[in-house]
């Protein structure tokens, strides 16, 4: 704009020239020419202020156009990773009408897919740990601090009817299914419950800093008791994460998902639990997350040893789990690789102590399938290792104690599921979820202890605004023990969840 205007000028002194020649060669007055002068002077001066005014009125709409900007990618991403909160996870507002059951929850860096936020994943609130300066939707300050609060959650309503026997009555587990000996008080003649365990409370709160930001997240389901009508509280995750101080990276401490979690991935079921080959769970961990560029991102953790099962024993605790995991975004596809080593202990009658090298893998992730439907993808997991059976849905042991020689065997498992998530409309879809979960067992364990287990769902989800969802689930789970006893349940869950 500078240069328009010094092109004006120059213009305005070509024009100039020709007039003045005109006059020198006519013989005006040298007072009637420099009259004249100082008048197209004043002309250029009054133009020259009306354009700096100009840049300055377009530098203003520049500004304000690229805060419109932030503010779309703000309520784009919290829109997509709350479309409809599945069973397990904080709900979050959806894009276009579409909330969710209920998710189990995401990990805060993990960029949300675009469909009802699964029954298993970490990030179902309004907050999403990706780092951003969107202005921040539905949250609110106090005079006088610089931290913006939000808070959020949702109502829900399970009415479960099993055909078959089951100790697990609010969580289609399907290590809970009974092989043998069931009795009527187990379900062996069907069982009805109603259940809002699932029920669940978040709170949050942002901290701009000098370079980051400080985050802290507080969540709460009410799975602490599943005995009565009377849930207790449970808390679901409590951390802190300040980003920008720790070497480039985010620093995460507190509760929350595992890093072996990759909740994006996690298939969007009205069931709470979800497949049984699902890896990770909420525990106490350290993690540092940092993004590499080209669509890459690390994330290193410490996790407790606390969650450790042997079979035969009891559990020791020494050094914390190590994870390392590698997540890359490319195109349609988004997936996490994570290994993970376990150091793990264990004695019996307070006896001699033993320990393993327990290791493991998970490959997850999320396809668009876009083609197929607008909002449509298929999620994946494919998980193995010996040692790490307490880190997946249906928690077999990680080892097992053999007494003859008071040796710790570890017990290798493998699993993988698929489920394909399709929209009908914007207001209804379905997901189709099947997977499996075995584990090689030892030859001194019991007769009764797991072998293998299948998981298969199917649903149908209406969200006609985004705070309402209704839906209705049909599921069955097979348990087979080492002996080969088994058992199986089908399950038909109705829900209706109100998402504040």
């Amino acid at each position: 704009m500078r240069h328009l205007g010094q092109a004006l000028i120059l213009c305005a002194v070509l024009i100039l020239g020709g007039p003045a020649n005109l006059w020198a060669q006519s013989g005006a007055p040298a007072a009637e020419q420099a009259e004249q002068v100082l008048r197209l002077e004043k002309v250029i001066q009054a133009q020259q202020h009306q354009i700096e005014a100009q840049q300055k009125q377009l530098d203003q709409q520049r500004k304000l156009l690229l805060e419109l900007q932030r503010q779309v990618q703000g309520l784009r991403a919290p829109a997509a990773k709350a479309a409809p909160a599945v069973a397990q996870a904080p709900a979050a507002a959806a894009q276009a009408p579409a909330p969710a059951p209920q998710a189990k929850a995401a990990t805060a860096q993990e960029a949300a897919r675009p469909g009802p936020v699964p029954a298993n994943s970490p990030e179902t609130g309004p907050h999403s740990a990706k780092e951003d300066s969107a202005p921040w939707t539905g949250s609110f300050n106090l005079k006088g601090l610089k931290t913006r609060f939000a808070i959020g959650g949702f109502a829900q309503l399970d009415v479960i009817h099993d055909t078959g026997a089951i100790t697990d009555r609010t969580e289609f587990t399907t290590a809970s299914i009974v092989t043998r000996g069931a009795t009527k008080a187990q379900g062996s003649d069907g069982q009805t419950t109603f259940s809002v365990n699932a029920t669940q409370f978040w709170f949050e709160t942002r901290t701009d800093l000098e370079r980051g930001r400080l985050r802290t997240y507080l969540s709460l389901d009410f799975f602490a008791d599943t005995s009565g009508n009377s849930p207790r509280p449970r808390l679901r995750e409590a951390y802190g994460e300040l980003s920008h101080y720790v070497f480039g990276g985010t620093l995460l401490a507190g509760q929350a998902w595992s890093t072996t979690a990759y909740t994006i991935a996690y298939p969007n079921t009205l069931d709470y639990q979800g497949p049984s080959s699902m890896v990770g769970l909420r525990q106490p961990q350290v993690r540092w997350t940092r993004s590499l560029g080209h669509g890459l991102g690390l994330k290193l953790a410490a996790e407790t040893p606390g969650s450790h099962e042997v079979d035969g024993a009891d559990p020791l605790t020494a050094w914390p789990d190590g994870i390392a995991a590698l997540e890359w975004k490319v195109g349609a596809l988004q997936v996490q690789g994570t290994g993970m080593l376990r150091d793990l202990k264990a004695s019996r009658d307070n006896g001699p102590t033993e320990s393993a090298l327990g290791w493991g893998f998970n490959l997850a992730g999320v396809v668009d399938t876009s083609f197929l439907g607008p909002r449509d993808n298929l999620a994946f997991s494919l998980v193995y290792g010996q040692g790490v059976g307490s880190l997946i849905n249906d928690a077999p042991p990680d080892a097992y104690y053999n007494p003859s020689d008071d040796s710790l065997e570890l017990l290798p498992a493998w699993g993988w599921y698929l489920g394909y998530e399709h929209w009908w409309s914007p207001q209804w879809a379905s997901v189709l979820v099947y997977g499996s979960l075995q584990v090689d067992n030892a030859d001194g364990q019991a007769d009764n202890a797991y072998h293998s287990a299948q998981y298969a769902s199917a649903n149908l989800m209406w969200m006609p605004v985004e705070w309402w969802l209704v839906g209705a689930e049909l599921l069955w789970g097979e348990r087979v023990d080492k002996d080969g006893a088994d058992g199986d349940d089908t399950r038909l869950q109705l829900t209706t969840k109100f998402t504040f």
